[in-house]
């Protein structure tokens, strides 16, 4: 392959990941999952530098064993990236032994490769040829890839709402697709594709990470207003009959605040969201702070008058010393609704006359 081409598109593969690095820096403070990521994006960094000196000078072993070794912990950091993203924990210290035994093996092969060349060796002309454990060596790093993609995958399917099944899916394909072009890099080594291919991985992912971010309230984790009226948009250009919008209100929220402070009423909003959560069993179901105390939820369903009941009994099971309840406005969805914005001013005219008949009683 051309050397000039090649050179320039690692450098811009490079200049990606600094930029990606810099901006995760900048907004890592107590957020695990952007410093799993900047792990990552730090890792390829000094993959694609050793591997790009190794290529200009194929005589030296150490650099070798050096770009074999990144490749490992970048594998590793691909895999806790996952986990932090998926919020896996380990409860047990064998749990995590386990996740890190592939990095402990491949460590070792490198380790047990300088006393006899098992992975890679130096032939009689002075080029570089596999050795008999280097299909193995790869075998175990693409573990990590496999069981992250799989365990992503898992987590779509259990996933309680449309945001968060579109995260972990959009995780697991990435997975998979770092895992495929490794080992197209091992058929085509002239050409560098894993370069290519993670660096746009790790491009699409930021920004499906930033996208999620903007998309989600950061008090209690549900989709935000903007990825309501998104949703609702989708929902309307489909056109499904079986669909009810329901907005809730919690009652007397400014006098929570007023009386016992915003940190009880913040604290009430979170349980609240949990409750929703718990209450909202079907996998179709889109819920969403609307803003203050409003939340708004998409039933696609058959019993919305039993997702109202649970809703109630959840939330006056909570354990506050003051009462606390929503009131619920449903709308069903009407093929004459031109516009989402239509529907949602017909279930806010129920929340007020529900609002209406709390205040006379």
């Amino acid at each position: 392959m051309n050397e000039i081409l090649f050179a320039e598109i690692y450098y811009i593969c490079v200049a990606i990941m600094l930029i990606l690095g810099f901006k995760t820096y900048r907004s890592m403070i107590k957020n695990t999952q952007k410093v799993s990521f900047l792990a990552v994006v730090f890792l390829h960094i000094l993959y694609f530098q050793t591997n790009l000196v190794r290529m200009t000078n194929t005589q030296n072993l150490f650099l070798n064993e050096m770009s074999f070794l990144f490749f490992s912990l970048c594998t590793f950091s691909w895999f806790n990236y996952i986990q932090t993203m998926l919020e896996v924990r380990y409860e047990k210290k064998t749990q995590t032994l386990i996740a890190l035994i592939p990095l402990i093996v491949s460590v070792v092969l490198l380790l047990v490769n300088t006393l006899n060349g098992c992975l890679i060796y130096i032939d009689h002309n002075g080029n570089f040829q596999e050795g008999p454990l280097y299909l193995l060596y790869v075998l175990i790093n693409d573990f990590y890839y496999f069981v992250g993609a799989y365990q992503a995958y898992v987590y779509s399917c259990r996933a309680n709402n449309y945001q968060q099944k579109k995260s972990y899916q959009i995780l697991g394909i990435y997975m998979a697709v770092i895992m495929i072009v490794g080992t197209l890099q091992d058929i085509f080594r002239s050409i560098p594709i894993f370069c290519v291919g993670t660096s746009l991985s790790i491009l699409i992912v930021y920004i499906s990470l930033e996208e999620q971010m903007i998309s989600i309230d950061p008090l209690t984790q549900l989709n935000n207003r903007n990825r309501m009226e998104q949703y609702l948009f989708e929902c309307m250009r489909n056109a499904d009959v079986n669909m009810y919008l329901l907005v809730l209100d919690v009652d007397k929220f400014k006098q929570i605040n007023d009386t016992y402070g915003h940190a009880q009423g913040d604290l009430a909003l979170k349980s609240i969201a949990n409750c929703l959560k718990e209450a909202c069993i079907e996998k179709s179901d889109f819920i969403a702070r609307y803003g203050g105390d409003e939340f708004v939820i998409v039933y696609k369903g058959n019993d919305v008058e039993g997702l109202c009941q649970r809703i109630h009994m959840y939330i006056q099971q909570l354990s506050f010393p003051f009462d606390l309840d929503v009131s619920i406005g449903c709308a069903p969805y009407q093929s004459g609704l031109r516009k989402w914005n239509d529907w949602f001013i017909v279930a806010d005219k129920q929340l007020y006359q529900e609002k209406k008949k709390l205040k006379d009683r």
